[in-house]
């Protein structure tokens, strides 16, 4: 019953600060029906959007913090990587000392014809009018 009075009560106090705009509202509920149902419709609308879009944006955050946790609990993150002990103890083992290990990547061809394209050849020209001067 207590929300009800409030409800009144903030009814009441918007007619009493707003007596233009509660008259033109009257005036197109009485003479244009149509017109006062469709904006009442859109600020419906307008505000079950406003208080829609929060929700729904939250329930997608929560989805995809969901997803990211099963993402991550799936892949062994921490799986081969060694702790700054244990890979500098792992490398000494495996490498003699002054071992070089060499790796090398296979060149590809080229992904552009060789046709396709010019070359200019540049020629750097004095300016002759500037020492006129």
């Amino acid at each position: 019953m207590n929300i009800f009075s409030t409800i009144i009560d903030a009814i009441a106090s918007f007619v009493r600060n707003n007596p233009l705009t509660v008259v033109i509202l009257v005036m197109l509920a009485v003479f244009v029906p149509s017109l006062f149902g469709a904006m009442l419709i859109g600020l419906v609308v307008f505000l079950l959007l406003i208080v829609a879009w929060p929700v729904i944006m939250l329930l997608r955050l929560r989805r995809e913090a969901r997803r990211m946790q099963q993402d991550a609990s799936s892949r062994d993150f921490g799986r081969g990587y060694y702790t700054r002990r244990e890979y500098t103890s792992r490398s000494r083992r495996d490498t003699g000392e002054g071992e070089v290990k060499v790796y090398t990547t296979t060149v590809r061809e080229k992904r552009v014809k060789s046709d396709v394209g010019d070359y200019v050849d540049f020629e750097e020209v004095k300016d002759e009018t500037r020492k006129e001067r």
